[in-house]
């Protein structure tokens, strides 16, 4: 393709695909910060779905905001803070309201990933310390809260496990 092909083809797929416009607006103008705190308040507002009392957040979507950061390639430390977020947003929701046994093992499948990420990028003496906090702080009267609980203490000592059976 010729130089003005390519030029063309980037116009038109710009203007044809939001995502591709994200992706491209990224490129020229990279403010991970901005884009990390537009994923914050997307997994908090989801995270803070409810009915009746019973919260109603979608881990799909969750991953998905992940995923977006992810795949702009802003390096692992942007990918950590954002897969810690939403952990630590989840540990809050969850001491104060009831979520879904599918939900909890969604969140706590993404605690384990958190950890091996944050293992593998050589960050989690950063990391670490917050996942353990959000998860020792969630305290609740309420039986499936303990649950939720007890949940996230044994996938975050299973991920702590592997962690360090991983090492040299």
């Amino acid at each position: 393709m010729t130089a003005e092909q390519i030029t063309d083809l980037v116009l038109d797929l710009y203007s044809a695909r939001a995502e591709a416009k994200e992706y491209l607006d990224f490129f020229v103008n990279p403010d991970i910060e901005r884009k990390l705190e537009k994923a914050r308040c997307a997994i908090n507002k989801e995270m803070s779905r409810s009915s009746r009392g019973r919260n109603k957040a979608r881990p799909s979507r969750i991953k998905r905001y992940i995923k977006d950061i992810r795949s702009l390639d802003p390096g692992d430390e942007a990918v950590c803070e954002i897969m810690v977020y939403a952990v630590e947003t989840a540990c809050r929701v969850g001491s104060a309201s009831q979520i879904k046994e599918s939900t909890q093992t969604s969140i706590a499948k993404l605690l384990y990933d958190t950890v091996v990420k944050a293992d593998a990028a050589g960050m989690l003496g950063v990391y670490l310390p917050r996942m353990e906090k959000a998860v020792e702080a969630m305290a609740s009267p309420l039986f499936r809260c303990n649950q939720f609980r007890q949940l996230m203490l044994d996938t975050l000592g299973d991920a702590l496990a592997a962690a360090s059976s991983q090492l040299p």
